[in-house]
């Protein structure tokens, strides 16, 4: 079974890939028909509002399932219906999303992508009849290739399955996800090419270790912007939701595509998703501008960037706010960018000798922003590490996404992904990512076989050896076999450009070339340790030494690190009622369910024995600002309770409308 489950994930995988390939160019072939060659002013509020009242129709006699944030919409399938989605979601999420977003609709595709991705791997393990934890690894291996074809990065996209679609991981699903995001990442990457991602003209460094200041400051901004967000989101899915309740459904889409054309008619970059914007006279592609230092230095250059942050915001609460076929995705980054750059480019002008960049606060501001609102740290930190291909913000970004996404977490607890759940009673589990890293030692991932150079090997084998292998650098050992250096692939650049005649490159040895004295970890640190002491040096690797020898007994690679972090994950899943509550099967037609009991509840205020629950109903437990209550007739229901309760399938929803109060929107 394991087997067909990897072919299964491949597949997933290349389909999600070529689903990703596909929207592009639906999109891009949208966009040429709705906006034509040049684009003129009457235009800016037209389209927009024309395409949204078409994905309104869509969306409201064809297929309801790519209205709003398609992240939600995986999770409260999971949550809900098993993961089973229906065959129709993928095309409709296509056609869906690429009018939406060729028109102007102010969003992301992700989103979208994920939903498309998850409904494939939901489709194929319904045609397989896989079980319940064989489709939950489908839908999440959906999910990791949208992800990893949307940004050309298949770490972030398994990071983003773990963290946010699946809250968790057991060991056997791993694999599945790998393969699936891999593939999708490759699959996009060939039929679109490098116009998939963004390109990075510039390096970004840390300039000197006092701009860790600034950074934690941007960090307190992204963590501000996050909470925001969500509750911004949140009044503007409320304030449609009463529209839609007086006017005619497709109406109130179009009434929200007339705000993203206002909005635009003042700052037309708001228009779409920050890339490959409509032909329009003067206007640059934003999110490529930011991350280019394109707006300059100076006030003026701030304000601009404040300005495209705000007008990003106002557009994107009209599109996701009137239910149309986008994501919060992209707009989280676009924003965060935007912010960032605004901070950056305001240091710069202070500070104008101290050789700032304000690109990089861009990027950082970037993934904090993402962090703080979606609350996947890891996710945000690979993903621009992808995009990037390099350590240089390893620092900026682990500092900064970390205080983002703590102080965010401290104010409100939902994310912008968990909060529309919990709002309809769902509770999503997932375990909590803090420091996972710090559950595993270095001694249960370090890579023990790794090659290594004697200390009196000459210059001929060294290069042999880093030609038979991919590695990028070796650790260097003695008789003993303990370790006095590593060498790398830039050592021997660097010796090749200095070199002087006086000694010949064939009678150097391993010791001659290596850099002494290296940092190293010991096999009992958490892997969270040599996390750090790799970012400090801007290395991908670490040797691992036993403390009093010396001596040498693996390597800690950045392979290694994510093969910790699923472990790390596995280990916080000690929730034991929540995960028993999920994998129960029906029982002589009752089941468990968990539910959120919310202030509009008519179970509110009101004791367990004055609620007039349905025929065989039991209550079993409380869950109350994180203590077990075992409930009495006398038990008072409050908002914030986490509800499980022994029902009738037939009167499930009956339940949820007495603890939650109101029903799922579609």
């Amino acid at each position: 079974m394991e087997g067909v489950m990897l072919f299964l994930g491949a597949m997933t995988g290349l389909l999600t890939g070529l689903s990703a390939a596909m929207l592009i160019w639906l999109l891009r072939a949208v966009q040429r028909l709705a906006w034509g060659g040049s684009v003129e002013p009457w235009e800016l509020l037209l389209v927009p509002t024309l395409g949204a009242l078409l994905v309104g129709l869509w969306l409201t006699y064809v297929a309801p399932e790519p209205s709003g944030s398609g992240v939600v919409r995986t999770m409260e399938t999971l949550a809900l219906r098993g993961g089973r989605f229906r065959a129709r979601v993928p095309a409709a999420g296509l056609i869906a999303t690429s009018v939406a977003l060729g028109t102007g609709a102010s969003g992301g595709r992700e989103g979208p992508i994920v939903l498309i991705g998850g409904s494939i791997g939901s489709v194929l393990g319904q045609l397989t009849a896989v079980d319940s934890e064989r489709m939950r690894a489908l839908i999440g291996a959906g999910a990791a290739a949208g992800i990893g074809a949307s940004f050309n990065a298949p770490i972030g996209g398994m990071l983003f399955a773990v963290e946010l679609i699946l809250g968790g991981l057991r060991a056997r699903s791993m694999q599945v996800i790998v393969v699936s995001s891999v593939v999708g990442s490759v699959t996009a990457r060939e039929l679109i090419g490098s116009e998939i991602t963004f390109d990075l003209v510039q390096s970004y460094k840390l300039g000197s270790p006092w701009e860790l200041a600034l950074y934690l400051l941007l960090g307190l901004l992204a963590a501000a912007f996050g909470v925001g967000f969500m509750r911004l989101e949140t009044s503007a899915i409320a304030a449609f939701r009463r529209l839609r309740a007086r006017i005619w459904r497709p109406l109130a889409l179009a009434v929200g595509g007339l705000g993203v054309g206002i909005t635009a008619m003042v700052v037309p970059e708001v228009l779409g998703t920050g890339d490959g914007l409509p032909p329009i006279d003067g206007v640059r592609d934003p999110v490529q501008t930011i991350l280019d230092g394109g707006y300059g230095i100076g006030w003026a250059a701030v304000g601009i960037l404040l300005a495209l942050a705000l007008a990003k915001l106002v557009a994107t609460m009209f599109s996701v706010g009137s239910g149309n076929a986008v994501g919060t995705f992209m707009p989280a980054l676009f924003i965060g960018g935007a912010l960032g750059g605004a901070f950056g480019t305001a240091a710069a002008t202070l500070l104008p000798d101290a050789g700032i960049q304000p690109a990089a606060f861009a990027l950082v501001g970037m993934a904090a922003g993402f962090s703080a609102a979606a609350r996947a740290p890891l996710t945000a930190i690979l993903i621009a590490f992808e995009l990037t291909n390099d350590y240089g913000l390893v620092l900026p970004l682990m500092l900064t996404c970390g205080v983002a996404t703590y102080l965010a977490s401290l104010v409100e607890p939902d994310s912008v992904y968990t909060h529309p759940l919990r709002e309809r009673g769902i509770v999503f589990g997932e375990p909590t990512d803090i420091d996972v890293m710090e559950a595993v030692n270095v001694s249960e991932v370090m890579t023990r076989d790794h090659p290594w150079l004697r200390r009196e090997q000459r210059f001929d084998d060294i290069e042999a050896l880093f030609a038979r292998t991919s590695s990028h650098g070796f650790a260097v050992v003695d008789g003993g076999h303990r370790l006095v250096g590593v060498l790398t692939r830039a050592d021997l650049d660097r010796v090749r450009s200095h070199l002087t005649g006086d000694r010949p490159l064939a009678s150097l040895t391993a010791d001659d070339l290596c850099t002494h004295d290296p940092v190293v970890v010991h096999p009992d640190e958490p892997v969270y340790t040599a996390v750090q002491r790799m970012a400090v040096l801007d290395i991908g690797r670490v040797p691992v030494v036993e403390r009093r020898s010396n001596r040498l007994l693996g390597m800690v690679r950045r392979g290694d690190v994510v093969r910790a972090y699923q472990q790390g994950l596995n280990r916080h899943l000690g929730d034991q009622q929540r995960e028993t509550t999920r994998d129960l099967r029906d029982l002589g037609g009752v089941i468990l369910i968990e539910v959120a009991v919310t202030a509009v509840a008519p179970a509110v205020g009101r004791r367990v024995r004055e609620i007039e629950w349905p025929q065989r109903t039991i209550l079993t437990s409380v869950r109350r600002g994180g203590t077990l209550v075992m409930p009495t007739g006398d038990t008072i229901m409050e908002a914030g309770d986490e509800v499980v309760v022994l029902t009738d399938r037939t009167t499930v929803e009956a339940v949820r409308g007495l603890l939650a109060g109101t029903a799922p929107d579609h």
